[in-house]
């Protein structure tokens, strides 16, 4: 009862901002009450513009006797006006009082034992931080180290911690010079504090391994990457060679003790530890790898350990990330004369250590060492994606093709392996064909054997081209024939893999009086008869066939009827809209490649494209997919072209005068000026889409010059 209905105050013209007030407002926006919400919602824009709104704020959000809910809330609400007005040139800008207020209340959020009010209000710190610290808020940092000293729980010395990582992180985002030198001062000034605190974080965690010690360790560490990364100009000079030292002599030891922990909480956040050392090793060999140079042998070693050794004990990220540590210092020119010499640069003798010191540790025995685990257990088909493939095959089927992330194991693996092959080509390529000549005798009724004989093909995939030498695709792809035909229990598994190696081989290296086979076995598995994601991947296969630059269309001429009918029973039976666009997007390659040939062959296509559209209407890369799908069976069609206005029509019209976003334009006018170029004779559609160039014109000039194409023909 104390926080009272705000009812009255909504339609006050003035209102005087005042603490009672203030609470009443925020209180009233946590309400579950609609109506008491948006009254509160309209009170706090007015008060945010009064003076003192901002600091009542600030002090309701670390308060103790506010309401847990109305304390985020008056965070959110400072965060949102910090950002709206805190910097000097803002409209209705905060006064230096209350800038000063604010930043005097805010330190104390050290305190803060609600775990939601405190993220809000490290945000508050972040913002406020990047537009004044370090030159209008000079004591924040040495106020927290001295909390850090002083605090009497380990809580608030963690949250000291993560308030300063907060700070050094936005600090580190800026780009201006004159950012990046205050950026340097500062990390002049507290670098050496905060290598001791981690350090004395550690040794505590080693004798007494709890969350406790483990929590500020991790984040005085994530300072430490921030600052290590983009703290100093020339990190060979003005960095303590003893902290990398210890980070790099420490995270084998780390690794081995991690292993000995049982206590779930504590691993994970310890691999989150470890993740957060291999992110700093990466961030300085690429930004300084001359001097990272030195510490080859040990980073080596330790993502060796990481990615290989003990990787199942590890989440997968973790050994991603290693990966792609290794990948980094494997691709590194510093660290190869070989590339140094092939581009003229000066080889030092530095470079020639820390080559020797790189290939010391690549052995051949690893290497193969490396590939084998690669293949056996980050490249195999998991349960999961087995059981997609049996739930969603379409979405199974382009999965691969997506962006994924850094973290993600299967990516990071494939590159590492592709930065392999590429570096150390005569030993790596000749293992990886003895590996596909072992797979002939391989038994193809057992699922294990059939998914590492799948990770080894899928290895031909991505390193096609260091392999091209090694391979005799011609011999080899003789033998794959074969291998589709068998079959098995999991033989859709291969016939997936070996569509997909076809399909990147025969733009690469097949021979050309091979290409008919090549057709025939695509058509051969789009056959409704076979497994849909088998289907998909002969069409893929089938596209990069017809889209070599040595495709010879009159040798395709005996395929095209039967080419079109099952990508027409393609079209039907699919029904995700990503599936759709791929098959059009064969469908555009072969319109491509053969040109004028498809034309007895697209009476069916034409007639399905209106009920493609109406399945289309939420998804704009399909629509786009099918206005060039038009377009180019226009070009091919001619004067025939008259065929596709009962689709064109009405689609024309809902691109120009009706689609809200207009993303359609473009290709709207393109197909627009193809049918008019292959048009016999004019007809009143094509009179009335005239009357729609005016509002067009007032567009984009790449738009209007589109448009002056339609106008200037006759």
């Amino acid at each position: 009862q104390h926080y009272k209905s705000i009812t009255f105050i909504e339609y006050m013209e003035e209102v005087e901002c005042t603490v009672d007030l203030t609470t009443q407002a925020v209180v009233a926006a946590c309400s579950s009450d609609y109506t008491q919400v948006k009254q509160a919602e309209s009170l706090i824009l007015k008060l945010e513009l009064k003076p003192g709104f901002h600091p009542i704020l600030a002090e309701m959000s670390v308060g103790s006797n506010v309401p847990g809910d109305a304390r985020r809330m008056a965070a959110i609400c400072l965060k949102n006006g910090v950002t709206k007005f805190w910097r000097s040139m803002s409209p209705n800008a905060l006064c230096k009082e209350d800038k000063d207020r604010i930043k005097e209340v805010i330190l104390g959020c050290h305190a803060e034992e609600k775990k939601e009010v405190f993220d809000q209000l490290i945000e508050v710190v972040g913002k406020i931080s990047r537009y004044d610290f370090p030159k209008n808020w000079p004591n924040f940092i040495p106020t927290l180290l001295q909390v850090i000293e002083s605090a009497p729980t380990e809580e608030h010395k963690v949250r000291a911690l993560t308030m300063i990582y907060k700070v050094v992180k936005m600090l580190s985002t800026k780009r201006l010079s004159a950012d990046k030198k205050g950026f340097r001062e500062t990390t002049d000034a507290i670098f050496p504090l905060i290598g001791a605190l981690w350090e004395n974080y550690l040794r505590m965690f080693n004798s007494q391994p709890t969350l406790t010690y483990l929590q500020p360790c991790c984040i005085s560490l994530k300072i430490i990457r921030s600052m290590l990364t983009y703290g100093f100009e020339d990190i060979s000079v003005n960095l303590p060679k003893s902290c990398l030292e210890a980070i790099l002599k420490m995270s084998v030891s780390q690794l081995e003790h991690r292993l000995t922990i049982t206590d779930q909480p504590v691993c994970q956040l310890y691999d989150k530890y470890l993740l957060v050392i291999i992110k700093a090793l990466i961030n300085i060999q690429e930004k300084f790898p001359d001097f990272f140079g030195q510490y080859i042998v040990g980073s080596l070693e330790f993502a060796y350990k990481v990615g290989f050794q003990y990787a199942e004990l590890l989440e997968m990220r973790l050994v991603a990330r290693a990966l792609h540590l290794l990948s980094g210092i494997m691709l590194c020119e510093t660290y190869d004369v070989f590339k140094l010499n092939n581009r003229g640069k000066h080889v030092s003798s530095l470079s020639i250590k820390f080559t020797d010191d790189r290939n010391s540790f690549f052995t051949e025995e690893r290497l193969k060492d490396m590939c084998v685990k690669c293949i056996s257990k980050y490249l195999k088909l998991s349960e999961f994606e087995l059981q997609n493939w049996q739930e969603s095959p379409e979405e199974f089927a382009f999965e691969e093709t997506r962006h994924v992330s850094l973290f993600n194991i299967k990516a990071a693996s494939e590159h590492f392996l592709l930065n392999m092959t590429a570096t150390f080509q005569d030993i790596v390529c000749p293992y990886i064909v003895e590996l596909i000549k072992e797979c002939t005798q391989h038994d193809r009724s057992n699922l294990e054997t059939v998914l590492m004989i799948d990770s080894i093909y899928s290895i031909t995939v991505t390193c096609s081209y260091d392999l091209f030498d090694h391979i005799d695709i011609d011999v080899w792809f003789a033998t794959l024939v074969e291998e589709l035909v068998q079959e098995t229990p999991y033989c859709s598994i291969l016939r997936r893999r070996i569509l997909e190696v076809i399909g990147r081989w025969v733009t690469i290296k097949l021979s050309q009086d091979k290409h008919p086979a090549v057709y025939e076995v695509c058509l051969q598995y789009m056959a409704s008869s076979q497994d849909l994601v088998v289907r998909l991947t002969a069409a893929t296969a089938l596209k990069a066939a017809v889209s070599d630059f040595a495709f010879y269309p009159p040798s395709y001429s005996p395929y095209l009827e039967v080419t079109m009918q099952l990508l027409y029973s393609l079209l039907r039976e699919v029904e995700e809209c990503e599936s759709r666009i791929k098959i059009l997007e064969v469908v555009n390659s072969i319109i491509d490649g053969c040109g004028k040939q498809i034309v007895d062959f697209v009476d069916p296509l034409v007639g399905w494209l209106p009920g493609l559209w109406g399945v289309a209407t939420e998804h704009s890369m399909l629509q786009s997919q099918l206005l060039t799908t038009a377009r180019k069976l226009s070009r091919c069609l001619g004067p025939m072209s008259v065929k596709l206005y009962g689709f064109t029509d009405p689609v024309l019209k809902y691109v120009l005068t009706q689609d809200p976003e207009m993303i359609l334009l473009e290709d709207g006018i393109g197909l627009w000026l193809q049918l008019l170029e292959n048009a016999p004779c004019s007809t009143p559609s094509f009179v009335q889409m005239f009357e729609w160039l005016y509002p067009l014109l007032q567009l984009e000039v790449r738009t209007r010059t589109s448009i002056g194409l339609c106008i200037t023909l006759p």
